[in-house]
């Protein structure tokens, strides 16, 4: 039963995962990302992805610190990227059981990068790089939905940087 609820959320992940890259309001990118990580956290406890979701909820903690520095339009400090930066290692090693571990770790720093951007199309460049490192973390604990929602992310990531990043700038040389 819970193989098949972890598979479910994994699906509710793709679905936050591919809207959050097609937004261009960082705020409404933050709730995508709060969706996207509290369920993907439970899909990976549900198959005993311990590593996996110890780095989820980490990012549950992280988008809600910058979720509430965006709806109040202020700057994040330095201090607390560096916390988080320094938090998703942490949890990695203290969840450590085997190399396959170590993938969860550089999914994380890249989700710890992509949470502290205030440019979406620099959150899409690192939620590329965070798709395509989980999906090889999915396939090793046998998350296989997970690995369609990371399939979604990079996918939805790279349409979205030719739609909102490269394809405006394009038109707007041709203007001038």
């Amino acid at each position: 039963m819970e193989f098949w609820f972890s598979q479910i959320c994994g699906i509710i992940v793709s679905i936050a995962a591919i809207t959050s890259m097609q937004l261009k309001n960082i705020k409404h990118i933050m709730v995508c990302q709060l969706v996207c990580n509290g369920v993907g956290a439970l899909s990976y406890i549900l198959v005993g992805g311990l590593s996996g979701c110890g780095i989820y909820l980490v990012a549950v903690a992280q988008a809600v610190v910058y979720y509430f520095f965006r709806s109040k339009e202020k700057k994040a400090p330095l201090w607390i990227a560096l916390v988080f930066i320094c938090l998703y290692p942490l949890c990695s090693a203290t969840t450590y059981k085997n190399p396959v571990d170590l993938i969860s770790a550089m999914a994380a720093l890249t989700c710890a990068f992509s949470l502290v951007q205030e440019k979406p199309s620099l959150y899409r460049i690192f939620m590329l790089l965070n798709g395509i490192i989980w999906m090889i973390y999915d396939i090793n604990v046998g998350a296989y939905t997970m690995i369609i929602s990371h399939i979604a992310t990079a996918l939805s990531a790279g349409i979205g940087i030719i739609r909102l990043d490269i394809k405006p700038k394009g038109k707007k040389n041709e203007v001038q």
